[in-house]
């Protein structure tokens, strides 16, 4: 297998997981996942519907937003940077036009331990509205369950992990 096949099986895997997951353990996957690698999964969680509002506001601020408040638009970013700026306008348009329309599981920007709004003193050139800084849901969700690595459970880790054998 090459390295460009073995990347996209486990995208493969995890996106079929996500698929079925339940809302607890897509939040769970969101607060503990790699950045570096999970753009895919992010973005399939992102264009969902099904996705809570507390888990689209945590992909928001685990995103880096209160670090995009210095820029008023995409110039000046590099291209990397031109990805997560447009994802972050996504998630803000969509969180406020009703996109995501279920709103079970808690989460408090300020209180975020993965970033949020008090995480920058930049210069505020395009501020985040206030329902993006607003606390939402009553559910909490274990952020550090049993039997889980890097956001999946260890059975989704073990299918991945077999294809380095």
């Amino acid at each position: 297998m090459t390295d460009e096949e073995r990347t996209q099986t486990i995208r493969d895997i995890v996106l079929s997981y996500l698929e079925g997951a339940t809302p607890e353990q897509r939040h769970v996957y969101v607060a503990r996942s790699n950045y570096d690698d999970n753009a895919p999964a992010l973005r399939w969680l992102i264009d969902n519907p099904q996705l809570d509002r507390g888990t689209a506001l945590m992909i928001y601020w685990y995103l880096g937003a209160a670090g995009y408040v210095q820029f008023a638009s995409e110039d000046g970013l590099k291209d990397y940077e031109k990805d997560t700026f447009q994802l972050l306008l996504l998630i803000e348009q969509r969180y406020a036009g009703g996109f995501y329309t279920q709103a079970r599981i808690w989460f408090a920007p300020e209180h975020s331990e993965g970033g949020g709004p008090g995480d920058s003193r930049l210069p505020n050139v395009r501020p985040v509205s206030t329902l993006m800084r607003e606390e939402v849901g009553t559910e909490f969700v274990d952020l550090e369950p049993e039997n889980y690595d890097d956001g999946l459970p260890f059975e989704v880790v073990e299918k991945i992990e077999a294809l380095f054998d």
